[in-house]
């Protein structure tokens, strides 16, 4: 590989683990770094490659922070290390385990990640959390799609209620198209008394699970489509301010109610097929 071609994947390359050389040898930080660094290197781009390899390899050996229900955590894209409420950690992290023990195949593709500690996880595939993310239309439509599918196998599979749907408990997994659900922290059967809700999202519950704190399917619902808004650009989850730019269709759905997550992924699935080409789009991110 030229210098000129090691520069250019380094500039293009969206995480560490991508600068790996198409002749299958094998490349360290240091090789990399000796041989793009401007001190030897004459290239032109050789001062911003070096400044993007050393962004790409602190991200991949120390993460960068976010914050979800527990407090503070890290993730490198490939783990996610929970530094917050060791108790509520333990919660959320042996409710997900019991949910994945009782699952079906298809439900536990949405948690394809392990834990090889009480506080940390290992994803099986690069997993970004939706933290500040902001998607095409195009990339949007399906991770509703599969956040729906995920309440609906929930619901029906294991009785349960997420409760805490918000961009820090989703992650995308770039590669598959997929998503993985973490931060299950507010898990309550459906039709039981929810004790917990994620305060930084409240405006993101329906008014019925404020006032009754009843746990059901609608309350999941409500939240996949305060995440479709805020990954076109709406922070608010709102999503009323998307009608003057976005598909019509798709924005009245996601202001729309449900109240059966089935019915609610069989009607979401029809919307697609009606207004959207069937086409896989790759996501470089």
């Amino acid at each position: 590989m030229t210098e000129g071609e090691m520069i250019d994947q380094v500039m293009h390359a969206t995480h560490f683990n991508a600068l790996k050389p198409q002749d299958g040898s094998v490349l360290t930080y240091r090789d990399i770094l000796k041989a793009i660094h401007p001190d030897k290197c004459r290239h032109p781009g050789a001062k911003e490659a070096t400044n993007r390899l050393l962004t790409l390899y602190r991200h991949f050996n120390n993460g960068a922070a976010f914050t979800d229900d527990s407090g503070e955590c890290l993730t490198n894209d490939f783990w996610v290390h929970y530094r917050g409420e060791e108790q509520i950690v333990a919660y959320a992290r042996q409710k997900q385990q019991a949910i994945a023990t009782g699952a079906t195949e298809h439900l536990k593709r949405y948690m394809p990640y392990t834990w090889n500690s009480d506080t940390r996880l290992v994803h099986q595939k690069r997993a970004i959390p939706l933290v500040n993310l902001t998607l095409p239309q195009e990339h949007v439509n399906w991770v509703v799609s599969r956040l729906l599918e995920f309440c609906m196998l929930l619901h029906r599979h294991a009785g349960q209620a997420h409760l805490g749907l918000t961009p820090a408990h989703i992650m995308l997994v770039p590669e598959t198209h997929g998503i993985a659900v973490a931060g299950f922290y507010h898990i309550t059967a459906l039709g039981s008394r929810a004790t917990t809700i994620s305060a930084g999202y409240r405006n993101w519950y329906p008014v019925s699970l404020l006032r009754d704190k009843i746990a059901s399917e609608n309350a999941d619902l409500e939240m996949v489509k305060r995440i479709g808004a805020y990954l076109l650009g709406d922070r608010s989850g709102l999503g009323t301010a998307l009608r003057k730019t976005h598909h019509r269709a798709f924005v009245d759905f996601l202001l729309s109610s449900d109240d059966d997550s089935l019915a609610c992924y069989e009607k979401y699935r029809a919307l697609l097929k009606n207004n959207f080409p069937s086409q896989f789009i790759h996501l470089n991110i």
